[in-house]
């Protein structure tokens, strides 16, 4: 049945293999998603870049059941959160009513931009202080059209993230 995005799980051997055929062999999958659409199967994985350039981005794969389309769209380097364009005080009572919990501190650390295709269009992955404690922080994703960038929506948050947690992709 075709639907959302499956949880992230670590890269299986067939799943290497789709990066190995889209590649020259210097990305190492890491993790990913899948999802069940119509005709075949959606795919976001995260690659571990080797050579001379070290890091990661994510790949989008569509499968039928062979390897028909790729789009490569990463996340941009951190970035700190006093840069957003919007203050954080817009989308904190929509994280207060996703949680069920209420903030009395509710400071941004630092954020990556989704790079989309969509022009004037910005997906915010936001690392968030929203208490004293070790697990105390979330991670926001926040949609903000470059043109209303004094309305930006929370589209997803995940809990109980550290301060040292990195900051990734996630629907």
């Amino acid at each position: 049945m075709a639907g959302g995005w499956s949880q992230i799980m670590p890269a299986t051997e067939e799943v290497q293999r789709m990066i190995d055929q889209v590649t020259c062999q210097i990305f190492t999958a890491n993790s990913y998603q899948e999802q069940v659409v119509k005709k075949g199967m959606n795919y976001c994985i995260k690659v571990e870049i080797g050579g001379n350039c070290p890091g990661s981005l994510y790949m989008y794969v569509y499968r039928e059941p062979k390897l028909t389309d790729t789009i490569w769209i990463p996340l941009s380097e951190i970035c700190e959160a006093s840069t957003l364009p919007f203050p954080l005080d817009k989308i904190k009572q929509h994280a207060e009513d996703r949680t069920g919990k209420k903030y009395d501190i509710f400071k941004g650390i630092n954020y990556k931009t989704l790079l989309t295709r969509n022009v004037g269009y910005t997906n915010y992955f936001i690392k968030v202080q929203v208490g004293e404690g070790e697990e105390d922080y979330l991670i926001l994703r926040v949609a903000c059209a470059v043109t209303l960038v004094s309305n930006p929506t929370l589209t997803n948050l995940l809990g109980n993230k550290t301060l040292s947690d990195d900051i990734e992709y996630f629907e």
